[in-house]
């Protein structure tokens, strides 16, 4: 085993203790939390066996396994951007309209006291 592959199982390991700590205070349901530990768990084992890519780099006509893992990176890095923009979108046009519906009531309730000062 490399320098490199007992990095990346510890990397691993630690980042699965990130997940069972998460999962702990109840930040993580346990399905998000298995999504995770199966993540790590094969980032741990194509690290130690990195030969178990070739035959895919292969079907996909890739001539180096890194091509193939820096090509899957973009494409998962360009999917998390636009999946967070669209929360940021959908969180901002909540937030609006909670101010909306906050500034109306508060409005509300400033004209109801002025009227009954005057009766």
């Amino acid at each position: 085993m490399t320098l490199f592959q007992l990095a990346a199982v510890l990397f691993a390991t630690f980042m699965a203790y990130v997940v069972r700590v998460h999962q702990l205070r109840a930040r993580l349901s346990t399905l998000e939390s298995s999504f995770w530990y199966s993540l790590w768990f094969l980032f741990a084992v194509l690290a130690v066996h990195p030969n178990l890519l070739i035959s895919i780099s292969d079907y996909f006509y890739f001539d180096r396994v890194f091509d193939l893992l820096v090509v899957g990176a973009f494409m998962v890095l360009a999917f998390l951007v636009v999946r967070s923009y669209f929360k940021y979108r959908e969180l901002q046009i909540r937030f609006e309209e909670l101010v909306r519906k906050k500034a109306e009531d508060d409005l509300v309730t400033e004209l109801k006291s002025k009227t009954k000062l005057k009766i």
